[in-house]
């Protein structure tokens, strides 16, 4: 969630450490725009889930996300 320039974990609320106005620690972004053969048409919606909240979020899925190591960042 963004208010100004402070960003917060929609899901704890947790304020997102920034120095010079950039990220300190990284945010799961979500935004969708809702279409056809959903109840939410027409409608969008944006999330920011810090890291902890999301790895408990997965951590209900029933089928885990893929996961791998990257090597070159």
């Amino acid at each position: 969630m963004r208010k100004g320039t402070h960003i917060y974990c929609n899901c704890c609320g947790k304020e997102m450490m920034q120095k010079n106005g950039m990220l300190t620690e990284d945010i799961y972004h979500i935004k969708k725009d809702w279409g056809y053969f959903s109840e939410k048409d027409g409608f969008s919606q944006e999330a920011d889930v810090c890291e902890k909240c999301l790895s408990d979020w997965m951590d209900t899925f029933r089928y885990p996300p893929d996961s791998w190591e990257r090597t070159e960042l």
